[in-house]
């Protein structure tokens, strides 16, 4: 089953990162496209950028066919590396958060943006295409033993740390999980958020005293609807139906 990325730009997450809490603001999208050669069927996954309460960048992959969420941190790297310059097994000496290590190139590919929303930056200017690296640092923890270069991310003496998150681990670092089903609309999963937070009000949104008061209204309308025809529970138990005094069967008022 394909997932989708569930987030919106602007929204703000709150949650445990490193056992520090963290708010992130969710500051922009980009769409990557590859395949659809010949034969070959294309796949796309989605980048969403945000900012931490402290300005720092992370990201959030969203591969929609492996339906993987996957955390991008960034790392500083010495010396600086240009992706389209690597090659697959290709190996090379590398300082990762000030350590050296030997790095193997595990996978390289191109790949179209397909489209960008938000907020992206590009140190080197808007691109239509990218180069994305997969390295292996051998010997480090897992945290950094898988790294990646992308040429539309390209910082100097940056890369970023890959760490795939299971649904309760995106609960922890974000609050919520962050990708839904692909045939599920994204506003009906907000709704779904909202509806609990509304009925308590701790949302403290104004549609929280709106929603009370359109189920109050319903409720009295169900009530008056009862009571007009007449269903409502006599003194003994049973149900008797209101009879007009200008006519019916029985002999209404007479003279």
């Amino acid at each position: 089953m394909s997932i989708r990325g569930d987030l919106r730009i602007g929204e703000v997450l709150q949650g445990t990162l490193r056992e520090k809490s963290h708010s992130y603001t969710v500051m922009g999208r980009i769409v990557l496209k590859q395949g659809n050669q010949g034969n070959r069927r294309s796949t796309r996954w989605e980048q969403w950028r945000l900012i931490n309460d402290d300005g720092k960048e992370l990201w959030i992959e969203i591969d929609r066919d492996a339906n993987e969420v996957i955390l991008h941190e960034s790392v500083p790297i010495q010396p600086t590396i240009d992706p389209l310059a690597l090659d697959v097994g290709q190996t090379l000496k590398l300082k990762v958060r000030g350590r050296p290590y030997t790095v193997e190139v595990k996978g390289a590919y191109r790949a179209d943006i397909d489209h960008e929303t938000g907020s992206i930056r590009h140190l080197k200017g808007a691109i239509a295409a990218t180069t994305c690296v997969e390295l292996h640092v051998k010997g480090a923890r897992k945290s950094l033993s898988s790294i990646v270069i992308d040429e539309h991310r390209s910082r100097e003496h940056e890369a970023y740390s890959t760490t795939a998150l299971s649904p309760s681990q995106q609960s922890k670092v974000f609050g919520r999980t962050v990708s839904r089903p692909w045939w599920v609309p994204g506003f009906v999963r907000r709704f779904w958020r909202w509806f609990p937070a509304a009925i308590s009000g701790e949302s403290g949104s104004w549609l929280t005293p709106l929603f009370w008061f359109v189920l109050l209204f319903g409720v009295m309308v169900i009530i008056e609807w009862i009571d007009d025809d007449g269903l409502i529970p006599s003194e003994g138990g049973s149900f008797y139906r209101n009879r007009s005094v200008y006519g019916g069967g029985g002999g209404g008022v007479g003279k």
